[in-house]
C-alpha cells in the first residue's frame, strides 16, 4: 500500500491544530479537558506540561477532539512531545479513533508501543521534542517520528474503536498509570468526501457569537418581503435548557444583510391568520420545567423526563390551543387539547404547520400509550376554533417516528415528511418517510422510504408544481441539501439531490432544521442552524435558485 499517498490525500480535509502554548478549553475551537484529582496541566515556557500522578479510578487527564475521520478515507494525527516519565499502558497516550478501528500509542521515553497490541519500538522521546505521527485509512496504519516510519501496520488489525468513538486525543488516558510530557502542538486532519456543492449558492451569516449556543430558527416572510427570524440563544449546549432566552432579526434585503428587530417588527406565523385575521394557535405545549423533587412522581405517571440542570428537570405533557389578535390580546385563552396519553408531545418547528383548504393541520410526535414514538396532527375544521388529534404514523418496534413537515401538492394532497430514528433495522434509520393524505388530514397512508437521507425536513411547492425539501445532512460531509419532487411526492429525484452546504462538522446534533421561503424573485431563501471546523452554532441562510424544470 502507497501509505505516502496519505499525505497529499489529506489536503482535501478539514485540519485543526492545537497550539500547546494554551490551554485547551481555551483553544478555538476548543478541545474537551476535565481536570481530575492527582492530575495536572499548565503551560509552561509555550507549551502544554500534563502530569499524571494518580491511580485511582477516574484519574487521568485526556484531552479529546471529535474530528469526524471516516474509516476508508485518509486521516492522520501529529503531535511534537517530550515525554519526562510513562509507568505502564496509556500513562502518556496518542490516540486515533475513526469510530471503526483505533490506534492508542503510548509513549514512553525510551519506546511507542500499541495498545491492545503487541507491537513496540524503540525511539527516544526523552532528551528533545520529536513529531510523532499516526496516518489511517482503512485497516492500514503508519506510525512516523520526525517523518520517519517507526511501525507499519498495513493490512494488520488496529483495534476496534472503544464503543464507536471517532476522536483524536492525547495526554493520559489511564486511571492505573502514571506520566509526565510537554505537548509543544497536536494537528489531525482528516480527508472528507467530495461532493458537488450547487453553484451560485450564497450564505449569509444571520447570528453568530462565541459561546452562545443559537438554534432552532424559524422564517417568515410578509407582504412587503420582510424576513423575520427568531431563534434561541442557550447558554450551553442543549436542546432541552432554554437558558439564555432568544432573539429576533429581521432583513429587508432578502436575508443578505440582518438586524435585531424591534417592537415594530411582526413576529406571527403568517400561516396562523385567520379568515377574521386573528390567529389560530396550536401546539405540543413541550418541555415544562420543575423542581427536580418532581422527577419520581413524573416518572411514575409515564412522563418523559429529563435533566436539565442543578435543581431542574423538565418533563413532556400534551398540546393546547388558542386564538388572539396578531397584536397579542388574547380572544380565546389556551385549551388542552386531547391527546394519547404517554410519556409526552413535541412540536416540531414552523414545517409542521399548514392550512390546506380551510382546515389547519399542526404535526407533533410523541410517545403513545405502548410508548413508541408516534407522528400526529392536530386538525381544525373551523379556522382554529376547535381541534382534534389525529394519528398519523405509529410507531412500533421496527420504527419510530418524529419531527413531520407538512406541505400541500397540485392535487390538494397533503404531504408529511417525516424523522425516522431507533429502527431494528439500521439501513432504514436516518432516511425521510412520506406519508400522504388525500382528505386533508383526516387519514393517512403508510409511511414509505423516499430515498432522502437526512433529517429534519421542509417542504415547499413551488409555481410550477414541483415540491422542495431541504434537510440537514449529519453524515460525513455535514451540511444542508435540498431535493425535488415534480410529480407532486410520488418520487424524489435523490439522484440529482442538491447540495447546499458540505462544510459543516462537529456534533450531529448541532446542524439543520432548514426553513426556506421563496422570494419575489424566485430566489430562495433557506434559513437553519450550522455547526462547522470553529464549532460555534451559528445561525445562517443560504439563497439559491432551484434548477429550471
Amino acid at each position: 500500500m502507497e501509505m505516502l499517498l496519505i499525505v497529499a490525500a489529506l489536503a482535501a480535509g478539514h485540519t485543526i491544530t492545537y497550539d500547546g502554548s494554551t490551554m485547551p478549553g481555551e483553544a478555538r475551537p476548543p478541545w474537551s479537558c476535565h481536570e481530575t484529582e492527582n492530575c495536572s496541566l499548565a503551560v509552561e515556557d509555550g507549551v502544554l506540561h500534563i502530569q499524571d500522578k494518580g491511580t485511582s479510578q477516574g484519574e487521568l487527564q485526556f484531552i479529546s477532539f471529535p474530528w469526524g475521520a471516516i474509516p476508508d478515507r485518509p486521516h492522520a494525527v501529529e503531535a511534537r512531545v517530550k515525554v519526562a516519565s510513562c509507568s505502564g499502558s496509556a500513562g502518556v497516550t496518542l490516540l486515533a479513533a475513526d469510530g471503526v478501528r483505533e490506534i492508542g500509542l503510548t509513549l514512553y521515553p525510551d519506546r511507542i508501543e500499541i495498545h491492545r497490541l503487541d507491537v513496540r519500538a524503540a525511539v527516544d522521546l526523552s532528551r528533545d521534542f520529536h513529531v510523532v505521527r499516526i496516518e489511517m485509512i482503512g485497516d492500514d496504519a503508519l506510525v512516523k517520528v520526525d517523518d520517519k516510519v517507526l511501525i507499519d501496520l498495513a493490512a494488520k488489525s488496529t483495534g476496534d474503536a472503544h464503543a464507536g468513538r471517532n476522536i483524536v486525543g492525547f495526554g493520559s488516558l489511564s486511571s492505573a498509570a502514571t506520566g509526565e510530557a510537554w505537548w509543544d502542538y497536536v494537528t489531525w486532519t482528516a480527508q472528507q468526501p467530495e461532493v458537488n456543492v450547487w453553484p451560485n449558492a450564497t450564505h449569509h451569516v444571520v447570528y453568530k457569537q462565541e459561546d452562545v449556543y443559537a438554534c432552532f430558527p424559524s422564517l417568515h416572510q410578509y407582504d412587503d418581503g420582510t424576513l423575520v427570524t427568531s431563534f434561541g440563544t442557550r447558554a450551553r449546549r442543549s436542546h432541552i435548557d432554554n437558558t439564555g432566552g432568544s432573539t429576533r432579526m429581521v432583513s429587508r434585503d432578502g436575508g443578505v444583510t440582518w438586524e435585531k428587530a424591534g417592537s415594530d417588527v411582526p413576529s406571527h406565523d403568517p400561516q396562523t391568520v385567520r379568515a377574521d385575521g386573528n390567529l389560530a394557535l396550536a401546539n405540543a405545549i413541550g418541555w415544562r420545567y420543575v423542581d427536580e423533587s418532581e422527577s419520581d412522581r413524573l416518572k411514575a405517571e409515564g412522563r418523559t423526563v429529563r435533566s436539565v440542570r442543578p435543581g431542574t428537570v423538565a418533563y413532556l405533557s400534551g398540546a393546547r390551543s388558542m386564538v388572539r389578535t396578531i397584536n397579542g390580546e388574547t380572544i380565546r385563552p389556551w385549551r388542552e387539547i386531547e391527546v394519547p396519553q404517554g410519556g409526552g408531545m413535541m412540536t416540531f418547528h414552523q414545517a409542521a404547520t399548514l392550512n390546506v383548504g380551510g382546515v389547519r393541520l399542526v404535526a407533533i410526535y410523541g410517545t403513545g400509550p405502548e410508548n413508541q414514538r408516534s407522528a400526529y396532527v392536530l386538525r381544525s375544521e373551523d379556522d382554529g376554533d376547535s381541534w382534534i388529534c389525529v394519528p398519523m404514523a405509529l410507531g412500533d418496534e421496527q420504527m419510530s417516528y418524529n419531527e413531520t413537515a407538512l406541505g400541500v401538492n397540485a392535487d390538494n394532497h397533503v404531504i408529511a415528511l417525516l424523522r425516522t430514528a431507533e429502527s431494528a433495522d439500521n439501513n432504514r434509520a436516518g432516511y425521510l418517510y412520506q406519508a400522504t393524505s388525500t382528505d386533508q388530514g383526516q387519514t393517512w397512508s403508510e409511511p414509505a422510504n423516499t430515498g432522502i437521507w437526512g433529517y429534519p425536513a421542509h417542504l415547499l411547492r413551488l409555481p410550477d408544481d414541483r415540491l422542495v425539501a431541504t434537510y440537514g445532512v449529519r453524515r460525513a460531509p455535514m451540511g444542508i441539501r435540498a431535493c425535488l419532487s415534480r410529480d407532486g411526492g410520488k418520487t424524489w429525484d435523490v439522484d440529482h439531490e442538491i447540495v447546499l452546504r458540505a462544510d459543516g462538522f462537529g456534533s450531529g446534533s448541532d446542524l439543520g432544521y432548514p426553513i426556506t421561503q421563496r422570494l419575489a424573485d424566485g430566489t430562495l431563501a433557506t434559513i437553519y442552524y450550522f455547526n462547522g471546523i470553529d464549532n460555534i452554532t451559528h445561525i445562517c441562510l443560504t439563497r439559491w435558485t432551484p434548477p429550471e424544470k
